[in-house]
C-alpha cells in the first residue's frame, strides 16, 4: 500500500502545482484585459473544470473576460514588446 500512497501524494502535488500555474496565467491574462480581479469573477471549482478538461489558460481567460469585463481603454499597447 505504501507505493500507491506515495504515488497518489506525488500526483496530488503535481495536479495542485499545475493548477496554481494555470490560475496564475489566467490572472495575468485578465489583468492585461481588465481591472476586475479573478477571484471576483470565478471560483476555484469552476476553474478546475477547465483545467481538468485541458483548456488553455488563454481560452479560459477570454471566456471569463468576455461577458464580465469592460476593456480598459486607457491601456497603452504601443509599449508592449
Amino acid at each position: 500500500m505504501k507505493p500507491i500512497h506515495k504515488t497518489s501524494a506525488i500526483s496530488f502535488y503535481l495536479i495542485n502545482s499545475g493548477f496554481k500555474a494555470f490560475k496564475n496565467r489566467i490572472r495575468e491574462e485578465l489583468s492585461a484585459i481588465c481591472s476586475t480581479p479573478l477571484e471576483s469573477l470565478v471560483d476555484d471549482s469552476s476553474l478546475q473544470v477547465y483545467y481538468r478538461s485541458g483548456e488553455s489558460a488563454d481560452y479560459v481567460a477570454a471566456c471569463i473576460a468576455g461577458p464580465n469585463c469592460e476593456i480598459d481603454d486607457d491601456l497603452d499597447f504601443a509599449d508592449a514588446g
